[in-house]
């Protein structure tokens, strides 16, 4: 179910970022036909499966999400405060905690 806090581009983008490693390429082919039809371009695509955003919110969402995967609290503290300086607020710093946590449990990385 799609969370209603978070942009489809954004759900994308977290996406890629925690699902590069032992996806099949049937699932990469997914996640990228979901990007573009998030309306991701190329660029915005490769950046994402490199853990980064061109746009600054996104990318300490990113962070937040990879740090979620990493399950090491430091990390996680640290991702949180980088995700509120850069203007996301605490409903979407949770919501992007939340769908880290279920794309990493559907996809079974980590």
């Amino acid at each position: 179910m799609p969370n209603p806090i978070l942009l489809p581009r954004l759900t994308a983008m977290i996406r890629l970022a925690l699902c590069l490693q032992d996806q099949t390429p049937e699932d990469r082919l997914q996640s990228e036909r979901m990007a573009q039809t998030a309306g991701l371009s190329g660029a915005e695509i490769d950046a994402a499966r490199l853990g980064r955003s061109f746009d600054v919110g996104a990318n300490a969402a990113i962070g937040l999400a990879l740090a979620v995967a990493s399950s090491v609290e430091v990390k996680v503290a640290r991702a949180r405060r980088q995700s509120r300086a850069s203007g996301l607020t605490p409903a979407e710093i949770n919501a992007v905690e939340r769908e880290a946590a279920r794309i990493l449990r559907d996809s079974s990385v980590g």
